[in-house]
């Protein structure tokens, strides 16, 4: 008789125990759902939000582009990163002109001289304090007869080049002279654009202005931008008109390491960060401003900051 009592006894602790468990996947998978409802609801409010705010940015940039000849670091989107609140959060933008940056894809046989790119993106490592060789790897990974399909086998998963422009900065992360401390320094002095895309000469820090030729040096790039400062240039030919370019060898003059060089930028990102109850989304948008109009082309939400350049005094340091 006690044996039948124990043995209906255990059967009644196993069905409770059977109950807890369901109970507590039926807690679980309502803790998920409500949790994937709250994520989906931050994720379309904040995207809302960035959307808006990319709309503004083409319509201003295609109004700019309507008054100005010329794009400059005075320029209205060149302000501060500003902050500002919205219903539950607070959403922070800025925006960075890529044609002030040095293209990486100027490297890529099909840019204008990606010989002088070469060389002058070497001089911007050894000023950035960055092993020059980067810029060798970067030419072997573009040119299709390099042999560089063999160079990635190691890696895990092993890859091969594309032999095709970047579309983005980060994808200098795939070559093994990259790591991410390198490309954190590099990133804000350089963009991928079309391998053709000219440099703004108003707008490139002193460290992307010393590409444009090798025989520059810092005290001449730091009059540029004290001159630019004080009156922007209204052409290319303000500047390459200066002393300092009339350089010649062999009664020759020097050539120019990038000659694609223009006072105007059609190429922007805007780096925005909304914070909705403590959730934060981030996203890069590229804009290319055309004639009347400008569009994103691309936008990634791997950002996490934007690439303001160290030391820009035209720049806020926090968002």
């Amino acid at each position: 008789m006690r044996t039948e009592r124990g043995f209906a006894l255990i059967q009644v602790l196993l069905v409770f125990a059977m109950l807890a468990v369901i109970v507590a996947r039926l807690q679980y998978e309502q803790r998920i759902q409500i949790e994937r409802a709250y994520q989906s609801l931050f994720l379309s409010q904040a995207q809302a939000y960035i959307d808006s705010a990319e709309d503004i940015a083409r319509v201003g940039l295609a109004l700019d582009q309507q008054d100005n000849e010329t794009d400059h670091l005075d320029e209205l989107w060149n302000q501060p990163a500003v902050s500002f609140p919205v219903d539950q959060g607070v959403i922070s933008l800025e925006m960075n002109d890529l044609q002030g940056r040095f293209n990486i894809n100027a490297l890529h046989p099909s840019a204008a001289n990606p010989g002088g790119a070469q060389t002058g993106l070497k001089r911007l490592l050894l000023t950035l304090g960055l092993d020059e060789s980067i810029a060798d790897e970067l030419t072997d990974w573009f040119d299709s007869d390099s042999g560089a399909e063999f160079n990635y086998g190691d890696q895990e998963p092993p890859y091969t080049p594309s032999f095709q422009p970047m579309a983005d900065s980060s994808e200098l992360l795939l070559l093994k002279s990259v790591d991410r401390e390198a490309l954190a320094t590099l990133q804000p002095f350089v963009a991928a654009l079309p391998p053709r895309s000219e440099l703004n000469i108003n707008t490139a820090p002193a460290e992307v202005l010393m590409t444009i030729a090798p025989f520059l040096s810092e005290s001449d790039v730091d009059a540029f931008v004290q001159e630019r400062a004080e009156e922007p240039y209204e052409s290319v030919d303000d500047l390459l008109n200066q002393p300092v370019f009339q350089v010649e060898e062999d009664e020759q003059p020097v050539p120019l390491l990038n000659d694609q060089l223009t006072v105007r930028s059609d190429w922007f990102t805007l780096f925005a960060e909304v914070t909705l109850n403590g959730r934060t989304l981030t996203q890069s948008s590229h804009i290319l401003r055309g004639d009347d109009s400008a569009r994103i082309v691309l936008r990634s939400r791997a950002t996490t900051e934007a690439n303001r350049t160290p030391g820009d005094t035209t720049k806020d340091d926090t968002l």
